[in-house]
């Protein structure tokens, strides 16, 4: 099944929750809304809702009073994100989706009480304009809840330019940790909480370079593979958007 890339990311009683063609066809490295502190009411935005979970168990948690919002760039897995709402039950929640570029939501400033997002932000090219995206959407004290893939050590050009001539495998568009955090508190967020971290076995590292599958991204050499081991992490963790002085 595609939904994790190292055990125990989800509970059973989460999977359960969701329908499992969702589960085959999403390939995440966290669970955002597992330590994301949902509380009843929030509105949430889910940046790359891919086929839908994280949007289903987001709805669990903020209830009938609050609003659960899913943004892919691609149509056709928003299409299937609204088929698994439908099948889980869940089509009359305040559940919307939106074809939309994580960098030009087009959503008001400040509406948002947490943006979440699984493995998703890797593969933007211009995370300073996603992360300078979530900022805005966000009330004063609202939050991110991320779970992402960084490189936790140099990576010469040639290998990161072979990696990226198949970007949609999340190795394509992964950058240096440092950077990633530079990245983030650029955008405003302050008050960065790692959750947890997983450095990818070699497994892993393969399912993650082809991703969605590799009938669309041929995997990697095995040269190029090993070349990475022990220097690609999941990192999952929170910020802030400060409260206005």
């Amino acid at each position: 099944m595609g939904y994790e890339i190292d055990s125990g990311l989800y509970e059973q009683a989460e999977l359960s929750l969701v329908p499992e063609f969702a589960l085959n066809i999403s390939r995440g490295c966290g669970n955002p809304t597992g330590f994301a502190n949902l509380q009843p009411g929030d509105v949430v935005v889910d940046f790359g809702c891919g086929g839908g979970i994280d949007v289903i168990l987001a709805v669990h948690k903020v209830g009938p009073q609050g609003r659960v919002i899913g943004i892919d760039g691609t149509p056709q897995m928003i299409e299937r994100a609204k088929q698994a709402v439908t099948e889980a039950g869940l089509q009359d929640r305040n559940i919307e989706f939106c074809n939309a570029y994580l960098d030009e939501t087009r959503f008001l400033d400040g509406f948002a009480d947490v943006v979440t997002s699984n493995c998703v932000i890797n593969l933007c090219p211009d995370k300073d304009a996603v992360y300078k995206e979530a900022f805005r959407i966000l009330k004063p004290g609202g939050r991110i809840a991320i779970s992402d893939i960084v490189f936790i050590d140099n990576i010469n050009h040639e290998l990161r330019e072979r990696f990226q001539s198949t970007w949609a495998g999340c190795l394509g568009g992964a950058i240096a940790e440092e950077d990633y955090w530079q990245t983030v508190k650029k955008a405003g967020f302050a008050e960065i909480q790692i959750v947890a971290r997983h450095t990818l076995n070699p497994e892993e590292l393969e399912a993650m370079a082809c991703c969605p599958g590799k009938e669309f991204t041929p995997p990697p050499s095995k040269e190029d593979r090993v070349a990475v081991e022990g220097k690609v992490t999941s990192v999952k963790f929170t910020a802030i958007k400060p409260l206005l002085k």
